[in-house]
């Protein structure tokens, strides 16, 4: 509840205290499903309406005649006639989907009073659904049992972190109770008060969704908490519940930008906002809007199971800053596919933004499938992606950096292929391409192609047909971005991309994608990965540029692996001793040789150099020989 929105002359004793609760229930009112609702109640409703007071207070100002039929008003229950949109949305996706409403649960976090305010009232009222309610104060228990039989009160409060117990802070108005004292303290300038601190059960949110909605999420839920809305949000695992609708209060009068946090977070979860009421946010999650999944549980879409390529989507998300001269090559590089089902967002990250529309008005003309988004100032690499990503409604997605490219037949050989492999393993949820690595300079606005070649081909990293490794990506990164084709429901199952990392996020993310799901490598070369290796700036890239960087954070990465790996307590630690052991003894086997390489110069007959070599190799154990093979190969052929 808003604390803007609070009378102290007209008080309804409402609970402020938003906090979410759930655990021990003082209530447990649980609802048959097998018939629709049915209360013994018998509420009486005027015969006629109640007229719309605004309607006629402007026709009177205007000095018009009053209309031939009444202008009645719309009953709405929430603060800002939130209910009146989550009615009208459940209704509708009910329609298209065949739900039976009355079936479904609600989830109120912060309940307060039980129809006053309310954000669940009306859906009970109008469409018989019934649910839990959720409230930590304990004067307003009693009357929530009484107004609202049928649905679960809990007595609670709910915290992002563990802990039995927390202290509510109750005020001098009840409608101002919260779990953060300088709130009630600092409220008016200090005119209210606080009566009294009281210590109430506190449960967590996945306990709670656990408890009360183990086999099936709530289809509304709604968080009112006054400042702890955002941080129960990002408590909950979307996962396990996915809610069809989420509601929740930034209160922006008390955290600033919080309206903007609480967006970007449910948008990285797959949800996309709706509507934004002088008090509330709603989202809505973006899978509604292509497909029911709340009853379907394939992992693979009736498209793909159809074989209809042509039909599946493929979204591409565009960074960009500052780089009109490659940004051009990467736009040409989308609007030359083959496949022609997309959309491409370019999001350009802090950035002059001219020169963004203008080659975007140039090469698209209008197309409906192409979104410009311009960040007043720079978020980030990994920001830029999740912000992109937020708004595709596509079944694959694709990061494609403004300095790559593709080759045309790129969509429509990876869809056919991720296609073809998902009919024979469900688990795949990614496919990559083989990659061709572009060495450029760009001069005067020119870019100058220096020499082209298979990326890692020799590498022990090269990309085979079949199944990525998981091993050899814990290790190093095994493609760039714009080789990686995903489905986008599963990035975001996923988490999407870590925007704590200046760089090697593409490393993190492909990653924890593939800890979950299998990624089908296809050996086609559809992918460039340009290089500009001396180039600094703008045009440079992070690979080398920033080499720094990914020295440092590569690091990191890897400590946080290991560290979650090993276990609280260390007790995995010594199960990874041991290839890590054989990793370093490998390294300096390998550096050994490398060294003696390095030295051949002292030796000034090619015979004798021909026998160190050869001698050198024999000592090499076989899983060395194998690792530096091609190498050896190129040596070989130097010498001879």
């Amino acid at each position: 509840m808003s604390a803007d929105l609070v009378s102290s002359e007209n008080s309804l004793a409402l609970s402020h205290e938003n906090s979410s609760a759930g655990g021990p229930a003082e209530q447990d009112q649980e609802v048959d499903l097998g018939t629709p609702h049915d209360d013994g109640e018998r509420r009486e409703r005027s015969p006629k309406p109640h007229l719309n007071n605004f309607v006629y207070e402007a026709i009177a100002a205007s000095a018009l005649p009053k209309p031939d039929i009444d202008v009645p008003l719309v009953r709405h229950f929430a603060q800002c006639a939130e209910d009146v949109i989550v009615v009208a949305l459940l209704q509708s996706l009910a329609q298209e989907r065949g739900l039976e409403l009355w079936r479904e649960r609600y989830l109120e976090i912060g309940a307060n009073h039980p129809i006053a305010t309310s954000a669940t009232y009306l859906l009970r009222e109008e469409l018989g659904m019934r649910g839990v309610l959720v409230e930590a104060n304990p004067a307003l228990i009693d009357d929530l049992k009484a107004a609202r039989p049928g649905d679960t009160i809990i007595h609670s409060a709910v915290v992002p972190k563990d802990g039995d117990t927390t202290e509510l802070f109750v005020s001098n108005n009840s409608e101002l109770t919260s779990l953060s004292r300088s709130f009630v303290e600092n409220w008016a300038g200090g005119t209210v008060g606080l009566k009294k601190v009281e210590t109430v059960p506190a449960i967590r949110m996945n306990a709670l969704l656990e408890q009360r909605f183990a086999v099936q999420a709530p289809i509304f839920l709604s968080v009112d908490v006054e400042g702890l809305d955002l941080e129960l949000l990002k408590d909950v695992d979307w996962d396990r519940w996915r809610p069809l609708i989420v509601q929740a209060e930034p209160s922006e009068q008390f955290i600033a930008d919080n309206a903007r946090q609480i967006a970007g977070f449910m948008k990285s979860r797959g949800y996309v906002p709706l509507a934004r009421t002088p008090v509330n946010q709603i989202f809505l999650d973006r899978r509604a809007l292509r497909t029911d999944l709340r009853h379907a549980n394939s992992p693979v879409s009736d498209r793909s199971k159809n074989n209809d390529v042509a039909a599946l989507s493929v979204g591409v998300v565009m960074r960009t800053k500052d780089r009109a001269v490659l940004l051009r090559r990467a736009l040409e590089s989308v609007k030359s596919q083959s496949h022609a089902n997309w959309q491409l967002v370019i999001v350009n990250d802090g950035g002059d933004e001219a020169p963004v529309d203008w080659l975007v008005g140039q090469i698209f003309q209008h197309d409906e499938r192409v979104t410009v988004i311009h960040h007043a100032e720079s978020r980030g690499m990994e920001a830029a992606s999740n912000a992109g990503l937020a708004i595709l409604n596509t079944e694959y997605a694709v990061i494609h950096d403004d300095d790559d490219s593709w080759a045309p037949e790129f969509m429509s050989s990876m869809t056919a292929a991720i296609t073809r492999q998902r009919q024979r393993f469900a688990s795949i949820r990614g496919i990559a391409c083989r990659v061709n690595a572009v060495f450029e300079n760009v001069v005067s606005n020119e870019i100058i192609i220096e020499r082209v070649k298979p990326w890692k081909s020799s590498h022990s990293d090269s990309l085979e047909e079949g199944f990525l490794s998981i091993q050899k990506m814990l290790v190093r990164n095994q493609f760039p971005p714009i080789a990686f084709m995903f489905e986008l429901e599963s990035a975001r199952a996923a988490g999407l991309f870590d925007e704590s990392l200046p760089v090697l996020g593409d490393w993190d993310f492909h990653t924890r994608f593939l800890l979950k799901y299998d990624i089908w490598v296809h050996a086609e070369y559809l992918s460039f990965y340009h290089h500009r290796e001396a180039a600094k700036g703008a045009l440079g890239n992070t690979v080398h540029a920033g080499a720094h960087l990914h020295r440092l954070y590569g690091q990191k990465i890897r400590n946080d692996r290991i560290r979650a790996a090993a276990g609280q307590d260390g007790c995995n630690l010594m199960l990874m001793m041991i290839p890590m052991e054989v990793q370093e003894h490998t390294q300096n086997e390998i550096g050994d040789v490398l060294w003696k390489l390095r030295h051949i110069g002292d030796e000034n007959r090619p015979s004798s150099i021909k026998r160190m070599l050869v001698s050198l190799w024999d000592s090499l154990p076989p899983r060395v020989q194998k690792g530096i093979e091609p190498f050896a190969d190129w040596v070989d052929r130097v010498v001879k």
